[in-house]
């Protein structure tokens, strides 16, 4: 069974690992049929090892953006209760801008309260979470469209937002009615965490009926899960065994449960889940890996799943409808200066200036 094409994404090895183990998966899936690198926004390892190493959202796709030319990076998802909602705009637009266009930004209300609690950030009522989520849209959505200068009651007023390339595509973890609604009128998709087929259609028809009323075209729909994929049982143990001794467990107990919440198994095994799943309204997939799978599994799991792939989507345009590298600067000054010519003139004007 061949399942349809997919966009695959794919989580960095961002809890336990290293910084150069994340440049490595990095460097390598650019080259790849892999869409979209991934990181989470966590301060801790949101498993139970909370002292794993942690390379925070921002930062890490900030020194991401320059190592990679053509996969586009995103977050699944931002808390909008970590930051200044006017800040987290900024802190994305200048990112979407040093990696030409490439961010896709995933936005939710915030579901792990230990780490809320560590961190000290306010958790706050399930209502009160999805207020704060509604105006982080409305501020990311203001700064974005009038980045000259945008004003939103109570918060921003006449605030410029420069540099800038564009809006960056806008995901919702949404669960219920409420924000799968929400996602239809003002979002480009949903993403659903560990969620099976069946739920994971319903939750897309309240988005697509949404989008519908909205007047807006079909939601892309992105499913988020663990993912291992090995010709046999013995690869799959091997590569587990360093989680399952830190967890002080079993590889053979680890796997087991890991069956039971992600996509585990043979390619062909799990090309037929992605099957199952993308019948359900599933257009895209992140695979998170379990930490300390060696590296070079990335490119195994990567060439495991290249039947399924997606044609890569275009590099999204910029504001002014040409890619951020194709515009008048680039073309004259730009590769000039490539060419080894920055001492010398690249144009002169009429005025011989």
């Amino acid at each position: 069974m061949t399942a349809p094409a997919m966009r695959i994404g794919i989580h960095v090895p961002q809890y336990g690992g290293t910084w150069d183990d994340i440049r490595a998966v990095a460097e390598y899936l650019d080259r790849s049929a892999v869409d979209t690198l991934w990181v989470n926004d966590h301060l801790q390892a949101p498993g139970r090892i909370k002292s794993d190493p942690t390379f925070d959202a921002f930062t890490t796709l900030s020194a991401l953006a320059p190592l990679t030319r053509r996969v586009n990076l995103g977050i699944a998802v931002l808390s909008a209760a970590y930051r200044p909602l006017q800040m987290a705009a900024k802190m994305a637009s200048v990112l979407d801008v040093i990696s030409g266009g490439r961010l896709i930004v995933g936005v939710g209300t915030g579901s792990d309260r230990p780490e809320h609690a560590t961190y000290g950030f306010p958790f706050g009522t399930a209502r009160e979470r999805t207020d704060r989520l509604r105006v982080t849209l409305e501020v990311m959505n203001a700064m974005w469209e009038h980045p000259d200068g945008a004003s939103v009651a109570n918060i921003l007023d006449d605030a410029p937002n420069l540099p800038q390339s564009g809006r960056p595509p806008v995901w919702l973890a949404a669960h219920g009615p409420v924000l799968l609604t929400l996602a239809g009128r003002v979002a480009d998709g949903i993403i659903a965490a560990w969620t099976p087929p069946a739920e994971l259609g319903a939750r897309a028809r309240i988005a697509h009926e949404s989008a519908l009323a909205a007047g807006r075209p079909r939601l892309r729909v992105r499913l988020y899960s663990f993912g291992l994929i090995a010709p046999s049982t013995g690869e799959l143990h091997s590569w587990v065994t360093p989680q399952a001794q830190r967890l002080g467990t079993t590889s053979a107990r680890y796997l087991r449960w890991l069956r039971t919440t992600g996509l585990v198994g043979t390619p062909d095994e799990v090309r037929q889940q992605l099957a199952a799943y993308a019948a359900a309204g599933a257009t895209d997939v992140i695979l998170a890996l379990p930490e300390r799978v060696p590296v070079d599994v990335f490119a195994a799991i990567a060439d495991a799943l290249a039947p399924v792939f997606e044609a890569p989507a275009a590099s999204r345009p910029t504001a002014h409808g040409v890619r951020a590298d194709a515009n008048l600067v680039h073309l004259l000054v730009g590769r000039h200066r490539a060419a080894g010519a920055g001492a010398r003139p690249a144009v002169i004007d009429a005025h011989g200036e």
